[in-house]
């Protein structure tokens, strides 16, 4: 019989049969996995909160024929102020989901669980924007999947001058006398190209110092939400829902 054992993030439960339920976790060691948590729906289980939502536990999993199952989980966060704020609880799905969506069974990427991990405390603690941890988060995901933009050179002439506007099909930037190769560019200010450029090089490094003013945060954020569209092909309700919600 196969054992896992792993720290491992909750990103969704759903319920099965009459008392169990199948945890989709996050692992440290092993990537995205399911496994049943016998008699989770169950107020006395000792599985219970095993399937809560974004917690982090340690988890010992064994291999089943279609499942891995549950054996035995440790508590290790809850994020229980997220629990308690709607708007924080709707970014933390949103995370989620894109895990959920874009990583493969079985594909470990320390780099990504990390990213998940670290975003999730930030976002708990409530000292940075949490829009500035989502732009973070998706540029730093975007990365380490191999898809990181060019936000230096035009991608068309390769100079590096007049840099004026940002193609989520070509993937990257354009100079002012390329915008005619594309035909999904947008202008993109100094300030914003500025501020995408540290988001890459330095990801979360100084981020609680860091001072944006609200229509660069929503330039950014339609930079990286159109970029993730195109090249990953997918739609996110959970984000359509999370843009409701903060214009509510």
């Amino acid at each position: 019989m196969k054992f896992i054992k792993t720290e491992s993030i909750v990103l969704k439960s759903r319920l099965i049969g009459e008392s169990d339920k199948v945890v989709t976790l996050f692992t440290k060691s092993n990537g995205k996995i399911d496994a049943i948590a016998k008699g989770a729906r169950n107020s006395k289980s000792r599985f219970l909160g095993s399937s809560h939502p974004f917690s982090i536990g340690y988890y010992v999993l064994f291999e089943g024929q279609n499942y891995y199952y549950i054996d035995q989980w440790e508590l290790i966060h809850s994020f229980l102020k997220i629990d308690d704020d709607i708007l924080k609880l709707s970014y933390a799905s949103y995370f989620a989901d894109i895990i959920y969506k874009l990583m493969e069974e079985n594909e470990k990427n320390t780099n990504i669980y990390n990213l998940l991990k670290y975003s999730m405390f930030l976002l708990e603690r409530g000292f940075v924007d949490s829009d500035l941890i989502s732009i973070t988060f998706c540029l730093k995901f975007v990365t380490f999947m191999g898809y990181m933009p060019e936000v230096h050179h035009c991608l068309s002439c390769g100079r590096n001058d007049n840099i004026m506007y940002f193609s989520p099909l070509k993937g990257g930037v354009l100079c002012r006398d390329c915008k005619a190769s594309s035909d999904d560019i947008f202008y993109i200010k100094r300030e914003t190209l500025n501020m995408l450029r540290y988001l890459l090089s330095n990801g979360f490094g100084n981020i609680a110092k860091l001072r944006i003013q609200k229509n660069t945060l929503a330039e950014l954020d339609k930079i990286v939400t159109d970029y993730m569209s195109v090249h990953f092909d997918k739609n996110f309700q959970s984000k359509y829902f999370l843009d409701k919600l903060k214009n509510i």
